[in-house]
């Protein structure tokens, strides 16, 4: 009987909770019309431009999900790691397959999607690595290296580019380069940003967009490597179309306070590249570069002390999310006309075995809240 009792209680547990974050979905959808956002991102993993054997099922398996269940339509899959000198650690051995297969969906449904892969690299601050897999972006060759590297994905043009051939080209990039905390790093890197887009205009490719992974906003002082405040995103944003928040890894071990932690996390990245953190005063003018924001819902099931994915997913962070934009909507709607759409880090295709995104439970729970279907 105890055993059977504990089967009851675990059930109608479930069932509650079920029907908690039911009862949230609607009272988020009624009062944020999320259907107004979809522009929306995924992370993909790096299989779809490096495994010539599984790519083409990969990305005809994903593209029609991503162009009619998610309306998904920026799609960034992962480019490489980028060494201590600035270049991609391999090639990406089936990017041909894999563009050529977006270009001959594109064209058979009319569709459009937005490619810019991401490039990984280490900051000098990551001590878990080994001090030869640490960027020094302070070293002037480095960073020309990596602005090289970006260009090899966006110019059919270039030496080595990595799209020649194919039929179509990468649409820009996106640097995820970590921790990105410290001061003198970010000086750094807003320099490498601005090299990189300086390099971009140069070979004519001024509508090849530039997209950072920014980390979590934090208030805290001193500030902590993983974290930037709001001056760091404001400065950032400035360089880039779009700022791509990674809003997770919160360590939170609690339901309604990662909610919380997400509306404040949104609300607060909006006001701060937008300038409405200091009311848009002479300092902080409203950015007139169509810079755009993309706050990260986590779609991936790894645990560490950082990460519980029991509480840390897309059912608990969305509401977060659209209970800011609906707070923004009330009294700074300034800021929350750089919001983008929400970046699902999914870093993988969904399929049965993976152990990131499921397309039968974190991309339904995305069509429900974030779609609204």
């Amino acid at each position: 009987m105890k055993g059977v009792r504990t089967k009851i209680f675990l059930l109608l547990s479930a069932t509650i909770a079920t029907i908690t974050a039911w009862s949230g979905l609607v009272s988020a959808q009624s009062r944020t019309e999320p259907g107004a956002y979809q522009q929306n991102a995924s992370f993909l993993s790096r299989r779809f431009l490096t495994d010539s054997k599984n790519a083409a099922s990969l990305t005809d398996d994903l593209l029609p999900k991503a162009d009619r269940l998610y309306r998904v339509t920026l799609l960034f899959p992962n480019g490489g790691l980028l060494d201590s000198t600035g270049t991609l650690d391999h090639a990406p051995f089936a990017i041909q397959i894999f563009l050529d297969h977006v270009s001959a969906y594109e064209n058979a449904n009319h569709a459009s999607f937005t490619l810019m892969p991401y490039l990984n690299g280490y900051s000098l601050q990551d001590t878990a690595h080994a001090a030869n897999q640490r960027l020094d972006l302070d070293n002037r060759a480095v960073r020309a290296y990596i602005v090289a590297e970006c260009g090899r994905y966006v110019s059919a043009n270039v030496p080595g580019s990595y799209v020649k051939g194919s039929k179509r080209v990468f649409d820009g990039i996106v640097l995820d380069l970590e921790p990105a905390g410290d001061p003198v790093f970010v000086a750094a890197f807003k320099t490498l940003l601005s090299e990189t887009r300086a390099s971009f205009d140069s070979l004519g490719l001024k509508d090849k967009k530039i997209g950072i992974a920014a980390p979590q906003h934090t208030d805290r002082n001193p500030k902590p490597d993983w974290g930037w405040n709001s001056s760091d995103y404001y400065y950032a944003a400035r360089y880039v179309n779009y700022v791509i928040a990674m809003t997770y890894d919160s360590g939170m071990k609690d339901d309604a306070k990662y909610q919380s932690w997400m509306s404040e996390q949104t609300t607060r990245i909006l006001q701060a590249v937008s300038g409405g953190q200091w009311n848009f005063d002479a300092a902080h003018p409203k950015p007139a570069d169509g810079v755009k924001v993309l706050i990260g819902l986590p779609g991936f099931y790894t645990s560490s002390k950082a990460h519980d994915p029991s509480v840390e997913n897309v059912v608990h962070g969305a509401p977060g999310v659209l209970d800011a934009l609906f707070l923004l909507k009330a009294k700074d709607r300034t800021s929350l006309d750089y919001f983008q759409g929400a970046a699902m880090y999914t870093h993988d295709d969904g399929t049965a075995e993976s152990i990131y995104a499921r397309y039968g439970t974190d991309w339904a729970w995305w069509k429900k809240y974030w779609l609204g279907q």
